[in-house]
């Protein structure tokens, strides 16, 4: 078996026959290894072309297809540059003697080895026919396999030796030992590469022809520069610092580097003169140094002059980057002299390029169409093929500089200027589209992925630098393009694109678990070694010894690669898991120090704000979460478990806030989904693989079972031949300097070691020796490959990749994920729960099997829909419709709730239930469930949002209307068809039947969408008809179908559609319901009259075909039955014989039955109803008021005056209608029965609805006054519904009035318009208002009854109007909005905002005077003093409040500063004579108000508290100061300079204080020297009264202050930036104040409360005196300052407590400084220290919220 080597510097390759003899072999080996230039002397000959011989590989059967001709051409052919033809050797003539001998055996398929000699152990081959080993990896296509293993090596066919041949041109090679693995890569299409390890004579001479053609250039450029003139075809000049260098031309650098690359290639670099490499140096820095001094930079104002200089000044940069590339190449080539490695010459190239890319490249690419500099690319859109040639050569230079640092160690100076220029190249914004980018979007980022591998190499070789260089990329994150497109512009394999700093902060996680491997330690020491050894003053420039970590990394490797082999398996697992932890620890450091950078920073920044890193951070985990799948970047898995575990810690900690929190919670769902997207891609992506009938797959899609039953284990997974090693194999990289695979499988393979090392492997077949053969991997001194691996596809590789993730430590998380966001839907802030909500509902999408694995997933839903809070609610309902989605049977549970959410105060919340409802309404079947739906849905069609409304009437108009768009008259015969029209029509019914107040509704409903405002009227139209026809088959078909509505039910649904349009009916309908209305024997008679005499009214006006033999059937029908009808039906048959009689033009019938009423009432008047015998009488009467009060309300007489003036000549008016209000006045006297009363009250309210003018005489207007002033509440009750119903007709007819006159509906819905004028209406409206408005008023705000719910609802009329002005009602409006009534309150508020809206700037004015109103209510009426509502806590004023943040900011804090000062008192004009003075329950009242406003505005908040500290500051001195010498006699002595000016000052007082009060030494002899008690019992009862209650309101306030600042996390330092100015503040200032967790408003509450208590008790009263002046020396939020430092670390934090740095007292109001000065005159008082006495007796404690004891924390 041949063996390939490498033997050229054993066997010197002859170039002639000459040099095959004896003699002349020694010599020509000798110059075959010459370094000199002689070489090139002895080479100077004309050349041809070198043909080799052709070559037979064989491996198969079809081994002659793989014949591949082996052609060595010189550089300029291999490289496609135009050079001098070659010198020829004569040994082309022995080669084309063979010719004939290679084309014999060309077609001979040997199994063996053809060799002159026949010995088994050797092989002997000639030196001529080893020539012929091909070099170049041979690529055999998939159906050239190999028939067995030992075949894969090269098979290589002799030639018969010819006669010429000598022994000594053989060569032997020794077998190949079956131990020696090669390591190839595999290909998906079962090609294999193998790699060479020999090379030929044929390439021996191929690099002696490389190197002889470059030392000829090399001396013609060297000879030419001794020349005193330049020759043109080498040099051209270089201008810097003005002087004129010699650099060379741009085709000889192309030359150079061409041959330079070859010769590194070949490794006969060594073999060139050092000084010919200095000197061809020096002839680059002419180029490199005229860059310096070049400017480069191009404006967009410039002129073709200036374009063609800059132009020139390109061409020369682009010079001396060719320039740098030859250095590079000089350098780059293995020399281990010092003096090639210049530190100077690198920093010159190193700052021309960076030269070149700041003036030139990046402003060209952050150059936007869009922006400012859209001039500059019109500039330089001519020039692109320059500009992209020099980004092109930038990159080469780039990535030689790469391949330098990669090879040659550096100081520190040359590697941090070369750290920051490849940094600052990284954070370059690219632009996301190549329209806008001149060069290339791709282009540049080639650049940008060579500064990224220059980076990843510096970390990799310079540990030292690791830290700063983490810094420094985490530090110019901010500088990233938040816009994900924009960001994104590093292609992967699949491609997608990530983020470029993403993929580099992956390779260096990656990169800090990979070791250098012996190799490469004893390569990057040989040049270091030569350098150090030379004492040359550059002797500091190469570091020679290793860093700490590389130099311990050696020691371990020197003291375990020596016995490898040899150790026992518990050794070499230990030593594994030495190396494999040391290795993941290190990668483990580096994730969770730029995770924690990047998300300490997102959680103080929010998506909106001014800084990028909440943004980045979403990108950044999208990008991991991307690339999580694909084995070459397996760093993402370690940055998602340090994210995950960094976003649970978050979460955890009770000190975190909302929005740091829901950061958390956002990730954590987004991380949750990808884990199940992995597993679903995976099973997808094992589902093909079921295809292919391969071993390796069914083993993988049997892993994969095992997984989704919990039963795979780990061992499986880490065995010899498992996934793990499959991945690593896949892994293998095909060139060294794919560094991006080399981390990535180093990476990997240190998390496969740890793993192996973590777990106990039972030993057996594939897992012995696994330990060992890991540790030879991992230190990449050897490689074991597997048998069983060989052929493994891509897919199959990501699938075991997949199985190995999902094993690790971020899958297995998966459960705790969830349970986390679980726990956050019961979480106590609102955001919280309801981010929590949102990825639960995430990862539900993904993953509907959590619902079966998570039992209590459904309770917290359904607790979650039932929050208070209502962004929560809309949350819960997301996630309701997802689970119904993924789980129909869960429709029956949540349906509930549902439905209870549709009612929702929240408009979102309403709008998401309705469509919800919508989608079960229509997959539902139970007809339960539509009609539950259908009502549900129906209550929302006349929401007050304009927004529900029509989302509620598309909704029915889709689930009603459009299933029977389609159906034509050709389809009703269609037997399907009439059953689907009856299943609804009978749903519908069951629908309207189910709840009186839905049919109101359900009339507006059918109105809208038959009206213009549905597009599809006409079409909506028809189906109504069809509706109405299907309801008519239904009656008849009732009496046989057991389940089919009622008669009266099914009348009723008729009546709701000739109320929405009576054109939906025909007169055979019509004809069809006139038995119904023939006799009223009993109450099911009336229930089936009502509806026909309604479809009647309706209807009879707008139909023309009906018989008039029809309608007098009807009227007559209709007058029989006038008397026995109740006033329900009395006013719908009225209104219908007016309409039958306008068409039969015949008014008799009714005129004579309104007379002869009237006539009958007349005689009555006299009677006495009292006595029992007249109850047939009274009831007589009060029929016949009926029939007077709805007839003449909905009949016009007045042609017929002349009539009832002769049969009732004893009445007085000039028309009916006042001659029958005339007849009812003397039953609404007060002599009459009070029922009399109210059904004359009611008669002539109804004469006046339609008579206005009635309204405006005065013995009408004179009753309704007496009425409204001192009546019984029955009767105010039906004149308000008078007035109700009058003030409604009037706002209807303004609206008829908008609408088309033209329209004959409206028309007819108007019968008695023209009788109605509007100065009529006008007048009345006007006499009501001014005289009965104060009477309405005190109705309203005297109860909470149906009276007070009428009068609202009149008041609310009356200003919708406009006929009084705001301010009349605009208090008892407000006061209204607290009742307790939930109807009035609704009523009170939404008028109240229309007036705040359309009045702001008179309520402003009126709000203080609504307050004293509020209260006064809440206290007479609510019997409720207190100032909040609890089940939530909510304020009484919060309605109030709620509609004043509509407005400005300005607005509301003029309000609150006015609100506050109601609060504020004088103490000596208080009311003391009540056991809780009036005084304290106003400020209670204010002041608890105060507390529970919800605030929108910090600023809001700020100036609160601020109001607060100037209340207390300014009234407290004064109070402080009396109890201090009315009630506690406490004297205090002051100084010469206090004397002096007459005064003192608090802070005179303050100033010599003790942590424990005043000092003794200022206390007069007077009062110590007495009893204490005694000295306390000399005081006024009442005036302790009156200052304890003085002292209660301020300390309550006192409390509330605190309590907010609490509440809402903020501290005194944070209060004075109300006074911020500019944009800064004002934004600030406008964010909506969040609340803190755990700060409870009930502790508040029961401070306030043991506070009011205290005026029950004496010495309580005294307690809350010495607790007010403490309060006003010291609070208890500075006493901390005098505790021990024991008791300041056990006291828990309050946010923003810990920022005050000053004294935060009343006195010092945190921001204010104020000094409370004193009223008294001390003169000839004895100077003493001063100070305040102790108090007597034992010093209490204040239980405040300020000190830790006592706080609002839950």
């Amino acid at each position: 078996m041949l063996k390939h080597a490498n033997l050229s510097h054993r066997y010197p390759t002859p170039t002639s026959p000459e040099e095959t003899s004896p003699t002349k072999r020694k010599a020509t080996a000798t110059n075959s290894r010459r370094v000199s230039s002689p070489i090139a002397e002895k080479h100077r000959r004309p050349s041809q072309l070198i043909v080799p011989p052709k070559v037979s590989i064989t491996g198969s059967p079809k081994g002659q297809q793989a014949i591949r001709q082996h052609r060595v051409s010189p550089p300029s052919q291999q490289n496609g540059a135009a050079q001098q033809p070659s010198p020829i050797t004569p040994t082309a003539q022995r080669f084309a003697k063979n010719q004939k001998a290679f084309a014999q055996n060309r077609d001979v398929t040997p199994n063996n080895v053809h060799a002159p000699s026949s010995s088994p152990a050797k092989s002997v081959v000639s030196a001529d026919q080893a020539s012929i080993l091909t070099l170049q990896p041979t690529v055999l296509s998939q159906n050239q396999s190999f028939p067995q293993r030992t075949s894969l090596q090269p098979m290589v066919v002799i030639p018969p030796s010819s006669a010429e041949a000598r022994r000594s041109d053989f060569v032997t090679y020794e077998a190949s030992s079956k131990e020696e693995v090669s390591r190839k890569r595999k290909r998906d299409n079962g090609a294999v590469v193998a790699y060479p390890v020999l090379q030929t004579k044929d390439q021996r001479a191929a690099s002696d022809e490389v190197l002889r053609q470059f030392e000829e250039t090399l001396q013609d450029i060297l000879e030419a520069d001794n020349q005193s003139q330049p020759h043109p075809h080498f040099f051209v000049s270089a201008h810097h610092n003005d002087q004129i260098i010699n650099t060379l031309t741009t085709a000889m650098h192309v030359k150079l580097d061409l041959s330079l690359q070859q010769i590194t290639s070949f490794g006969r670099l060594a073999e060139v003169p050092v000084d010919d490499l200095q000197r061809l140096q020096g002839l680059c820095e002419g180029a490199l140094a005229s860059i310096e001094s070049s400017d480069l930079d191009v404006h967009a104002d410039w002129t073709q002059e200036h374009l063609d200089g800059w132009v020139q000044l390109l061409e020369m940069s682009d010079l001396g980057l060719h320039s740098a590339r030859t250095v590079l190449r000089t350098m780059t080539g293995g020399r281990e002299e010092k003096q090639l490695y210049s530190e100077e010459l690198l920093q010159l190239i190193l700052r021309a390029v960076q030269k070149i890319t700041d003036s030139c490249i990046i402003p060209i690419v952050e150059a936007r169409s869009a922006s400012c500099t859209s001039g500059l690319l019109e500039v330089v859109s001519t020039h692109k093929k320059l500009l992209s040639q020099l980004l092109h050569d930038a990159n080469k230079v780039m990535r030689l500089l790469a391949k330098l640092l990669g090879k040659v160690g550096m100081v520190e100076t040359v590697i941090t200027p070369i750290e920051f220029f490849a940094i600052r190249l990284m954070f370059v914004e690219n632009s996301s589209s190549e329209k806008e980018f001149a060069l290339g979007i791709q282009k540049f980022e080639l650049l940008r992925r060579a500064a990224m591998d220059i980076i990843v190499i510096i970390y990799s070789r310079y540990s030292a630098q690791r830290a700063f260089l983490f810094d420094e990329l985490l530090t110019s994150l901010q500088r990233l393009p938040t816009g994900r497109q924009a960001a994104r512009q590093f292609r992967l394999l699949d491609g997608r694109a990530i983020q470029l700093v993403t993929a580099l902060i992956i390779r260096l996680v990656q990169t800090s678990a990979t070791m250098p491997t012996a190799s490469k330690r004893t390569k990057s020491k040989e040049p270091l070694a030569t350098a150090n050894s030379d004492k040359d003053s550059e002797s500091g420039y190469f570091d020679r010894a290793l860093n700490d970590s590389e130099r311990s990394a050696e020691k371990v490797s020197s003291d375990d690669d020596s016995d490898d082999a040899d150790v026992s398996d518990d050794e070499a697992m230990r030593r594994l898991s030495r190396e494999a932890n040391t290795l993941c620890d290190a990668a483990a450091k580096s994730a969770q120090h730029a995770v924690g950078y990047l998300m300490q920073r997102a959680q103080t920044a929010s998506k909106t704000g001014d800084q990028p890193h909440r943004q980045l951070l979403d990108i950044f985990v999208e990008d991991l979460l991307m690339v999580l799948g694909l084995p070459e970047w397996p760093g993402a898995e370690l940055l998602l478990r340090a994210v995950c575990a960094r976003a649970s810690t978050i979460f955890e900690n009770p000190k975190s806030f909302a929005p740091a929190k829901n950061m958390a919670l956002e990730l954590l769902g987004t991380m949750g989904s990808a884990i199940s997207d992995l597993v679903a891609n995976t099973r997808i992506a094992v589902k093909a693989l079921n295809n292919q009938d391969s071993e390796y797959s069914g083993y993988l899609s049997q892993m994969l079972a095992d997984y989704a039953d919990g039963s795979l284990e780990n061992i499986e997974l880490l065995m010899w031949d498992g996934p793990y090693h499959a991945v690593v194999e896949y892994l293998e990289p095909v060139a060294s300097d794919d560094l991006q695979t080399v981390s990535a499988q180093a990476y990997y393979l240190a998390q496969w070691a740890k793993a192996v090392s973590s777990n106990t492997l039972k030993t057996g077949p594939g897992s012995d020796r696994l330990a060992t053969r890991l540790l030879t991997m991992l230190k990449r001194v050897g490689w074991a490959s597997s048998d069983t691996l060989d052929g493994i596809s891509t897919s199959q590789s990501h699938i075991a990749y997949a199985l190995t993730v999902l094993n690790m430590d971020f899958c297995r998380r998966f459960d705790y994920i969830l349970s986390i966001l679980l726990d956050s839907v019961t979480s106590e802030q609102t955001t919280v729960r309801s981010r929590g909500l949102k990825s639960v509902t995430q990862m539900l999408e993904r993953d509907p099997s959590i619902l079966d694995r998570a039992r209590n997933v459904k309770n917290i839903i359904l607790k979650c829909a039932t929050d208070t809070s209502p962004m929560v609610r809309d949350a819960a309902l997301t996630l309701i419709g997802k689970c119904i989605n993924l789980e129909p049977t869960l429709e029956v549970e949540f349906l509930n709730y549902i439905l209870h959410l549709s009612n929702d105060p929240a408009v979102g919340v309403r709008k998401r239930s309705m469509k919800l409802l919508k989608d079960i309404y229509s997959r539902n079947a139970s007809k339960e469930v539509k009609v539950a739906v259908g009502d549900s849905l129906l209550q929302r069609a006349k929401d007050p949002d304009s927004g529900v409304a029509d989302l509620a009437r598309q909704t029915f108009e889709d689930i009603w209307m459009s299933p029977f768009w389609n159906f034509t008259s050709d389809s009703e015969g269609n037997v399907q068809h009439r059953i689907s029209l009856q299943d609804q029509i009978i749903l519908i019914v069951r629908i309207a039947s189910r709840n009186l107040n839905v049919k109101p509704i359900m009339v507006y409903l059918f109105k809208a969408i038959l009206s213009n405002i549905s597009k599809n009227a006409a079409a909506n139209f028809k189906v109504c008809k069809s509706f109405i026809a299907t309801l008519f088959e239904v009656m008849i078909d009732s009496a046989q179908n057991l389940e089919a509505p009622n008669q009266g039910q099914l009348l009723e649904t008729l009546t709701l559609f000739s109320k929405a349009n009576p054109r939906l009916f025909v007169s055979d309908q019509l004809q069809f319901l006139q038995p119904y209305i023939g006799s009223l024997s009993n109450r099911n008679d009336l229930d089936l009259f009502r509806p026909v005499v309604i479809i009647y009214r309706c209807v009879l006006p707008v139909v023309s075909s009906i018989e008039h033999t029809l309608l007098e059937e009807i009227q007559a029908a209709l007058l029989k039955s006038v008397s026995k009808l109740s006033k329900a039906e009395m006013n719908e048959v009225a209104e219908c014989l007016w309409t039958i009689n306008k068409i039969l033009e015949n008014l008799d019938p009714l005129v004579k039955l309104v007379i002869s009423a009237l006539k009958n009432l007349h005689v009555m008047e006299s009677l006495d109803f009292r006595p029992a015998e007249q109850k047939l009488g009274l009831a007589r009467v009060k029929k016949l008021m009926q029939i007077a009060g709805y007839f003449g309300k909905h009949c016009s007489f007045e042609t017929y005056i002349q009539d009832f003036r002769s049969s009732l000549p004893h009445l007085r008016g000039d028309s009916v209608a006042a001659l029958i209000v005339y007849s009812l006045q003397p039953f609404a006297a007060q002599s009459q029965l009070l029922s009399v009363r109210a059904v004359a009250f009611d008669s002539i309210g109804l004469l006046c609805q339609s008579w206005p003018f009635q309204f405006t005489q005065p013995s009408v207007s004179k009753a309704l006054g007496s009425v409204l002033q001192d009546g019984e509440p029955e009767l105010q009750d039906i004149v308000l519904a008078s007035f109700k119903d009058f003030f409604a007709n009037a706002e209807r007819q303004v609206e008829s009035q908008s609408e088309d006159s033209s329209n004959p509906d409206a028309v007819a819905a108007s019968k008695l318009g023209g009788s109605m004028t509007a100065n009529e209406r006008d007048s009345a409206s006007a006499l009501i208002t001014q005289h009965f408005l104060k009477d309405i008023l005190s109705i309203a705000l005297a109860s909470q009854g149906t009276s007070a719910l009428t009068a609202t609802e009149v008041i609310a009329s009356i200003n919708r109007q406009g006929l009084a002005h705001p301010k009349e009602s605009g208090p008892a409006l407000v006061a209204l909005g607290t009742s307790t009534n939930k109807a009035i309150a609704e009523v009170a508020f939404q008028e109240h905002r229309i007036l705040h809206q359309q009045h702001e700037s008179m309520f402003e004015r009126e709000y203080m005077r609504a307050i004293q109103e509020v209260f006064k209510y809440q206290k007479e009426i609510v019997k409720d003093t207190l100032g909040f509502t609890l089940h939530p806590l909510t304020a009484k004023l919060n309605g109030m409040w709620e509609i004043i943040t509509t407005s400005k900011g300005k607005y509301q804090k003029k309000f609150l500063s006015n609100y506050c000062s109601k609060i504020d008192f004088d103490p000596t004009k208080m009311d003391m004579s009540s056991d809780v003075p009036l005084t304290l329950q106003y400020s209670r009242f204010l002041t608890e108000n105060l507390a529970f406003f919800d605030y929108t505005r910090l600023d809001e908040l700020l100036h609160v508290v601020a109001c607060i500290e100037k209340i207390v500051a300014d009234t407290g001195s004064g109070i402080a100061h009396s109890i201090s010498t009315d009630i506690l006699h406490i004297t205090v002595d002051f100084e010469v300079d206090d004397m002096k000016t007459g005064t003192f000052t608090t802070e005179s007082i303050l100033k010599n204080q003790t942590p424990n009060g005043v000092s003794d030494e200022a206390v007069k002899p007077s009062q110590t020297q007495g009893s204490a008690s005694s000295a306390m019992k000399q005081y006024d009862l009442t005036r302790l009264r009156q200052l304890t209650t003085a002292a209660i309101i301020l300390s309550s306030l006192w409390e509330t202050r605190t309590y907010l600042r609490r509440l809402y996390g903020q501290s005194a330092s944070q209060q004075r930036r109300e006074g911020v100015k500019g944009k800064q503040g004002a934004k600030d200032l406008s964010k909506i104040p969040i609340r803190v967790q755990g700060v409870s408003g009930e502790k508040l509450i029961a401070m306030i409360a043991e506070k009011v208590a205290s005026l029950d008790c004496e010495e309580d009263m005294t307690k809350q005196c010495e607790d007010f002046v403490e309060l006003m020396s010291v609070d208890s939020e500075i006493k901390v300052a005098a505790e021990s430092e024991e008791s300041i670390a056990d006291r828990p934090e309050t946010p923003g407590i810990g920022d005050e740095d000053e004294r935060d007292t009343p006195m010092n109001s945190g921001s204010r400084g104020m000094k409370r000065k004193s009223s008294l005159s001390v003169a000839g008082t004895p100077i003493k220290k001063r100070g305040r006495p102790p108090l007597v007796g034992k010093r209490s404690s204040r239980k405040s919220v300020d000190g830790d004891e006592d706080g609002y924390g839950e």
